[in-house]
């Protein structure tokens, strides 16, 4: 009987012995191999199996799941003031400057220190250590405390307006994007049934071709128009896909997460006409350009005080001495100190002084300038706004006229097609021409509602004042 080395049977062994070690004979048998190897066979196959299982499931776990959202416009609204990072960012720096308005009469608190020494000469060990305790308090008062605690709380009220601005583009953008979204997802139905006509019309005409009946360079151009449409949806695809990836970006939500809009851009052809009767306007712009105006005139005050304003200080210290063989008895004195200080720069016209309150006069008056600016900017864009507005709801009328008279030639052409007065191609190419002529309705309704939110946005009124939608 031969003996033989095999690394099977020393991996049999490995599984059977308890505790492993590192090292193991492996001699055996040619009777006992047999055997050996069937069955540590099957253990290394029960392993891998195990293994396989094991990673699946982990696997499994640590993939992210996959949410869905049924989104109205109004869910989208909340989802986005809820989760936009940019807006989260915003309420930060807001809190700081709410926290920085109302600390700001902090400068009127006096400043306090106190201070303790021990001294002591080493060449005469017979006289005590010296000992001295004190404190000390002051205070400046000057008359740009007054315009330092001001500037705290208009530069807070300046944030305010940016963060509900923030707010107002962030809801703009949702708003848009919702309704700009649904169009799309109508013109990838329409692109597609197109492109589905134009394959079969090829298909057809590639028969035509070959029973000879049509010329080839028919069969190129159906080709053509084929191939282009295809583009045409890949195009309005990817197109779709990015702005949906937008979206979510505004809402605040993973990118993974499925997103299903409940909404209509037909409803809103059934907006009336657009009056801004008895509204006011408070555009955002407008009252940004005011807040800075008060900021600016309030810095002017601020360099006069600083050019012309007197200050007063104000201190007292108090000090206990004393050594240590005979404790704090020795003397105590306070000293208390006032003085008044007032700049003369200011009158000086050629001075620092007064060179600053002449740049900080042209800053108010450049101010009040953009004030007047923005005031004219805000009165065009709501005229322009309207105008537009109108323009669409005539394009409207027309739009629906002409899916009207679409309809019409469609319903003509199925009743020739099933009469077989009419081939299916014709009947398909009746059928795009009126979903053609929907999509260009659907296109003046987008542009409907995204005139009346920028005139809503301009006029400073929540969404949905003007109409409901």
């Amino acid at each position: 009987m031969v003996l033989r080395r095999t690394p099977l049977h020393a991996l049999h062994r490995y599984f059977h012995s308890a505790p492993h070690t590192a090292s193991f004979s492996c001699f055996t048998s040619e009777k006992k191999i047999t055997g050996g190897y069937m069955k540590s066979s099957k253990r290394i196959k029960a392993l891998f199996f195990c293994l396989a299982v094991a990673e699946s499931l982990c696997h499994a776990q640590t993939q992210p799941s996959q949410t869905s959202l049924n989104l109205t416009i109004e869910n989208a609204v909340e989802k986005a003031l809820e989760g936009n990072r940019s807006l989260k960012q915003g309420q930060l720096t807001l809190a700081q400057k709410k926290r920085s308005s109302s600390l700001s009469w902090s400068s009127l608190i006096p400043s306090i220190r106190g201070n303790a020494s021990l001294s002591n000469t080493f060449s005469d060990k017979d006289t005590p250590a010296a000992i001295s305790i004190g404190g000390s308090a002051s205070v400046t008062l000057t008359p740009s405390l007054y315009t330092a605690i001001k500037g705290a709380s208009l530069n807070y009220e300046q944030q305010k307006i940016s963060y509900e601005t923030a707010v107002t583009q962030v809801e703009l953008n949702v708003r848009k994007l919702f309704y700009s979204l649904l169009f799309k997802q109508a013109q990838i139905e329409v692109l597609q049934s197109t492109a589905d006509s134009a394959q079969k019309r090829y298909e057809s005409n590639q028969t035509k071709f070959r029973s000879g009946t049509l010329a080839q360079m028919d069969v190129l151009n159906s080709q053509i128009t084929w191939q282009n449409a295809k583009l045409s949806v890949e195009s309005a695809k990817m197109s779709l896909e990015n702005d949906l990836a937008t979206f979510k970006q505004l809402l605040g939500i993973p990118q993974e997460t499925l997103i299903t809009l409940s909404g209509n851009l037909e409803d809103v052809l059934s907006i009336g006409t657009i009056s801004i009767e008895g509204i006011e306007a408070h555009s955002a712009n407008v009252e940004s350009c005011e807040k800075q105006l008060e900021i600016a005139k309030n810095a002017l005050l601020a360099t006069r005080f600083s050019a012309w304003g007197p200050s007063i200080s104000a201190s007292y210290n108090y000090t206990i001495r004393g050594d240590t063989k005979n404790g704090l008895k020795n003397t105590d004195y306070g000293t208390f100190s006032l003085s008044l200080s007032i700049p003369l720069d200011g009158y000086i016209p050629w001075t620092n002084g007064g060179q600053s309150i002449a740049n900080q006069k042209d800053a108010v008056a450049n101010l009040e300038m953009e004030l007047d600016n923005a005031r004219m900017t805000q009165d065009i864009n709501i005229q322009s706004a309207i105008k537009k507005i109108e323009q669409t709801q005539d394009s409207i009328q027309l739009r629906k006229s002409s899916v009207t008279v679409a309809q019409q030639s469609y319903d003509m052409t199925l009743s020739a097609y099933n009469h077989g007065t009419r081939d299916l191609l014709t009947l398909q190419s009746a059928s795009d021409n009126l979903q053609n002529a929907k999509m260009n309705l659907l296109s003046d309704a987008l542009n409907l509602i995204t005139a009346i939110l920028d005139l809503e946005n301009t006029l400073g009124v929540p969404f949905g004042t003007l109409s409901s939608y």
